[in-house]
């Protein structure tokens, strides 16, 4: 005859089973979370996420191209979308995703050297030679296209290198530093000091208007545009960065990611998703706060030095930086789940090859919008960012093509070729 099981005995051999099939789950799911061939996957899933962002706002800009036209509706109700779009760009993108990206490459500065040392060899003379590298690979590339990073990431390197056996809390004392805006205060309390006590006003008539004859948009040639970013473009891009306090918060963004790595958190997502899920709900709070706060605080250009300028960039910074951080967290999770990750594979490739396609996607931004290219400069935000979507997902769909049978994306390949001075096998297996 059948043995009875008794019912309380049969739950409870259910329940283990249950529990096993779940810890079994959770272990698969967090092991591709960590780690796919020796890559953290969502690194590369968030970096590619953070490109797609920075096409976005670069599309909105028309990568600083100057074309022949001035912006015209092609159809009706694009107006209502221009707006709709310019919003979300503004108040979820656009300096956002440059955070992330930026924080990233701290991150595999850490990841590099780690790697090595663990093998007993000091990386930093190596990686040296590698930011010397990129200085050129970004000068190169900022000849056509003046909104690149490279080069100031290239520079910003050499000073994390530096930083690399600093004790992790004089680290996270730089960066809340750099991020409250202190080395921009800096120059605003010599200001303050210096400034005299008595300033004698002179008054001079204004001066009477010029009438000058208009004449048609000209916009600079491929060679001319070559010939003005190998200086004045370099030069007014420095300015930038230091004037408007874009440099101490990225050199922060490197560090933050440095720390990053040395804590281990993308390795301990288990242990950390409490914490990174509660500072998410503090950092929506803060954000509204700086929302109330921000206009209450006296406009100011960011060229100004002084303490409202100062005030002002500085609450930007934090709401960018908060924002930012929803952005990561809400990523962190929907990525614990086995079918967003199979699903954002194609992202993951686009992120592995993450200095190729942020080339690629500049340098086909300037010759689409430009004068010299296809001047499609009549194009408003809507369109601007549904054409920047497309050649996105074109880039996508060839980055999973090109990794399907190859370690490295090109660039990636000659960076790392030209890092260690010897041919790098490309191929799989």
């Amino acid at each position: 005859m059948r043995r009875l099981v008794p019912p309380f005995t049969f739950a409870l051999s259910n329940l283990k089973k249950r529990i096993r099939i779940k810890i079994i789950t959770d272990m698969e799911m967090n092991k591709t979370l960590a780690s796919s061939g020796g890559r953290i996957t969502v690194i590369d899933a968030l970096r590619g996420f953070s490109l797609i962002g920075i096409c976005l706002i670069h599309g909105m800009q028309h990568f600083g191209a100057m074309g022949t036209m001035a912006p015209q509706a092609m159809f009706p109700w694009e107006g209502t979308l221009d707006e709709i779009f310019r919003w979300f760009i503004n108040y979820l993108v656009f300096g956002k995703f440059f955070i992330i990206f930026s924080c990233l490459f701290g991150l595999s500065f850490f990841i590099q050297m780690d790697r090595a040392a663990q093998k007993g060899v000091d990386f930093r003379p190596r990686f040296l030679w590698r930011l010397v590298l990129l200085l050129v690979i970004g000068f190169v590339h900022g000849l056509l296209a003046r909104v690149d990073i490279l080069l100031v990431y290239a520079l910003l390197g050499f000073v994390l290198v530096l930083m690399y056996k600093w004790p992790t809390k004089l680290l996270v004392g730089i960066t809340l530093f750099l991020f409250l805006g202190g080395a921009s205060l800096i120059p605003v309390a010599y200001k303050a000091v210096t400034a005299p006590t008595v300033e004698q006003v002179v008054e001079r008539p204004a001066a009477a208007p010029i009438a000058r004859a208009e004449a048609p948009r000209r916009v600079p040639t491929l060679a001319e545009t070559i010939e003005n970013n190998a200086w004045d473009g370099l030069v007014g891009k420095m300015n930038f960065q230091f004037a408007s306090g874009r440099i101490y918060l990225t050199l922060g963004l490197f560090i933050l990611g440095f720390i990053v790595g040395r804590i281990r958190l993308f390795q301990r997502m288990d242990e950390f998703r409490s914490r990174l899920n509660y500072g998410a709900l503090v950092a929506l709070v803060l954000i509204g706060l700086l929302y109330l706060l921000k206009p209450y605080i006296p406009a100011a250009s960011w060229r100004e030095v002084s303490i409202n300028a100062w005030m002002g960039a500085t609450t930007t910074n934090l709401i960018n930086l908060m924002t930012a951080y929803l952005w990561v967290v809400l990523v962190l999770e929907a990525y614990r789940s086995v079918k967003v990750q199979n699903a954002m594979k194609p992202l993951v490739s686009y992120g592995r090859m993450g200095l190729t396609n942020y080339i690629v996607q500049s340098v086909t931004g300037v010759f689409i919008f430009s004068g010299f290219g296809l001047d499609w400069s009549h194009l408003g935000v809507f369109l601007s960012v549904l054409v920047c979507l497309g050649f996105t997902a074109i880039q996508i769909a060839f980055s999973q093509y090109w990794l399907s049978g190859l370690r490295y994306g090109p660039m990636e390949w000659l960076w790392r070729t030209g890092t260690y001075m010897k041919w790098q096998p490309i191929r799989l297996g």
